[in-house]
């Protein structure tokens, strides 16, 4: 070999390198958490039931750092760490809701739990609300009569939370209907009855004693 091949040798060597380097940062990178969306907002008129759902939006498969990440709002921040998620990921859910909501008949057990300090998570009459540094949800009032959701890029609907084992529910969480003036009413004049009902069997009484 002549003198010029030496020379280049370092430098194919240092190609060689940094190449690897390329792909194994991209391998890091694509087992991560950056594909993941904030897809859905859910409350209550009161915030103190909520639900945040992400969703992997890539191809990768490979975002398993979700069961480790961070969400928040203009007022409040939670982070959580639950067991490693297997993947393949891309196309899955991920359910963030509180106590009150996992409580909920027909609600699918939620993936992380926001604790109760923390709540109302978000504003209801408007917020952000990130995952960490990948992607934010910025939205105006959500719907809170306890049946509703708000989807990013589907607007409002009937709340449908997913969680990553792929179990999909429906909640109501609206509040119990507050009797009617009739029902008052009604409920007045059955007692009045009852009590006209006692006074005429004592009178009744007395009138046999006599």
């Amino acid at each position: 070999m002549g003198p010029g091949n030496f020379r280049r040798a370092p430098v194919l060597g240092s190609a060689a390198l940094s190449s690897s380097f390329v792909l194994f940062a991209a391998s890091i990178a694509s087992a991560g958490i950056h594909t993941w969306d904030v897809r859905e907002v859910f409350s209550n008129a009161s915030g103190t039931i909520q639900y945040v759902e992400l969703f992997d939006a890539g191809s990768g498969g490979l975002e398993t750092g979700v069961s480790g990440g961070t969400i928040s709002s203009g007022t409040q921040t939670h982070t959580w760490s639950s067991p490693a998620v297997a993947p393949p990921t891309n196309g899955k859910s991920y359910l963030i809701a509180s106590a009150t909501f996992a409580a909920l008949p027909g609600a699918p057990t939620p993936d992380a739990i926001i604790p109760v300090g923390k709540m109302p998570f978000f504003n209801v009459a408007g917020d952000t609300v990130n995952f960490g540094p990948y992607d934010s949800f910025v939205f105006g009032a959500v719907p809170t009569n306890g049946i509703d959701s708000l989807t990013d890029g589907l607007g409002v609907g009937p709340n449908t939370p997913k969680n990553y084992a792929g179990t999909q529910g429906s909640v109501n969480a609206s509040p119990a209907p507050v009797p009617s003036a009739s029902f008052w009413m009604t409920a007045g004049l059955f007692a009045s009855l009852a009590a006209m009902g006692i006074i005429a069997l004592r009178r009744f009484r007395t009138a046999e004693q006599s």
